[in-house]
């Protein structure tokens, strides 16, 4: 709740920033135009995505359309999350893994997307902020892992020997749950739902160099599944439309 809140604040400030330089745009335009820059024809950056519904990451490829546009190619990979998600551990054993009671799915999304970064205010100083917006639309590619557990046997402890098995929540109860199992357990049974992305976000880029890039951006991104739901966890709803705010730290180079 508090990361959703520094969201929604750094949200707000973008907000007042953006109606501040519509209401001085006319002096700002001339300030920008009368201090005298390299105009740089590429950039490219990476970044650490920070959502409300998990972690990930970006690249992105820009190509400068004007002084102040850029067309961009942006690839993102991030893991979704359900909101219902509780960690918890085998109360018996202290060396065991955790696991989330009801997750059946890992969600990992792939989102190959093509958009535009427009810089709204330049920096005048080296030490300045250049303040921006960046918007991208494409695929979705929602990859489903399914979950696998290691299983005590007997069901009760002490166990005599600890097995693998795709996780089953009607099958398994919490007593025979040792833990979870390797992450690349159940690689060969990943399904692929395929879907539909946008995302919005101001940045604020502070790079002393004027060819590098280091920005934050903070914005919201939807992820449309119209052929079924993101099925994450057994008891729960699931849904096809997964809408979260985010935070990403860019850094990068330009140049021509």
């Amino acid at each position: 709740m508090k990361i959703n809140h520094l969201i929604f604040i750094s949200l707000l400030g973008c907000v007042l920033t953006f109606w501040s330089g519509s209401v001085f745009g006319q002096t700002s335009e001339a300030t920008i135009f009368d201090e005298a820059s390299v105009v740089y024809k590429k950039s490219v950056y990476g970044g650490i995505i920070l959502h409300t519904s998990g972690w990930g990451g970006s690249l992105t490829f820009g190509k400068a359309q004007t002084a102040f546009k850029s067309r961009i190619l942006q690839f993102d990979i991030v893991n979704m999350k359900h909101p219902k998600e509780v960690r918890t551990f085998n109360q018996y054993y202290d060396d065991s893994r955790s696991y989330i009671f009801g997750k059946i799915n890992s969600f990992i999304v792939v989102r190959p997307t093509i958009g535009q970064r427009v810089t709204l205010f330049d920096k005048i100083r080296k030490s300045g902020v250049a303040v921006g917006y960046s918007w991208r639309v494409g695929p979705s590619l929602g990859f489903t892992k399914p979950v696998y557990l290691e299983i005590g046997v007997p069901a009760q402890p002490p166990y005599d020997a600890i097995v693998v098995e795709r996780y089953d929540p009607t099958e398994h109860t919490v007593d025979e749950i040792f833990g979870r199992a390797g992450f690349f357990k159940g690689f060969d049974e990943i399904t692929i739902n395929p879907g539909i992305h946008g995302g919005f976000g101001f940045n604020f880029e502070f790079d002393q160099e004027r060819s590098g890039l280091k920005a934050i951006e903070v914005g919201a991104t939807a992820d449309y599944y119209p052929l079924g739901e993101a099925e994450i966890m057994a008891f729960a709803q699931n849904y096809n439309l997964l809408f979260n705010f985010y935070a990403s730290f860019q850094f990068g180079k330009k140049s021509n």
